[in-house]
């Protein structure tokens, strides 16, 4: 192939489909591949000193992966617009939430770190993909760090199993650590937010609350 050549690579987990799309020279074209193509693919293209890299098993819904010796870093995309949630000990089940996306490593045992939580915008997400201000508490305002006070985070020894983690995450229940009514469009504290999305439709958060942050999911991601 010549090195001019400019491919892209399109992966949309929502449809479950890769996309290849090249330009070679102006000449444009695009093919559907399979996973197993993609595969393939990547592992041709290893130099034969390497030793290769198998992700293993990942989690659902996972867009981004980097590990080292001691620490797998991963980004996962949250479909589910509904969440059991609590503030201090109102609970809130069936909450209507918005499009969110959860970084957080895993080390070599299993235990879970460094957790973080970004609203993206209702779409497939793209690194392109932009980004809002975490509405509610317990998230830092700039890097979208999670406080989780007290409470012991899991251990998964099958990284696939970390599927489960977003939910986990949003059933902690919530203070008022790190919220700030600057960070939804009405300027609500709290508890009036909560009892004002209750009984909204998740769209409700892109017309009426969410708040543009100057941040691409692809910088969300680089900055893990």
């Amino acid at each position: 192939m010549d090195a001019s050549n400019d491919i892209m690579i399109r992966i949309s987990p929502n449809e479950g489909k890769i996309t290849v799309e090249e330009d070679a020279q102006g000449v444009f074209s695009r093919k559907s591949i399979t996973e197993e193509d993609l595969l393939r693919c990547f592992k041709d293209s290893l130099r034969a000193a390497d030793e290769g890299y198998h992700s293993g098993f990942l989690p659902l819904n996972t867009i981004s992966l980097y590990q080292s010796e001691t620490v797998k870093r991963f980004v996962l995309w949250h479909p589910r617009l509904y969440a059991d949630v609590s503030v201090y000990d109102t609970p809130y089940p069936h909450f209507p939430i918005p499009r969110l996306v959860f970084g957080f490593s895993l080390n070599q045992e299993g235990k879970v770190s460094n957790c973080r939580i970004g609203v993206v915008a209702d779409e497939i997400p793209t690194p392109e993909t932009p980004m809002y201000y975490y509405p509610f508490s317990n998230v830092s305002r700039e890097s979208g760090s999670l406080c989780v006070g007290a409470n012991t985070l899991p251990i998964y020894k099958k990284p696939h199993k970390a599927h489960n983690l977003p939910a986990f995450l949003l059933s902690i229940p919530n203070n008022m650590h790190y919220y700030s009514s600057s960070n939804n469009k009405l300027g609500l504290e709290y508890r009036e937010l909560m009892e004002h999305l209750k009984d909204k439709d998740p769209e409700y958060y892109y017309s009426d609350i969410l708040i543009p942050k100057k941040e691409t999911l692809g910088e969300f991601i680089q900055r893990a």
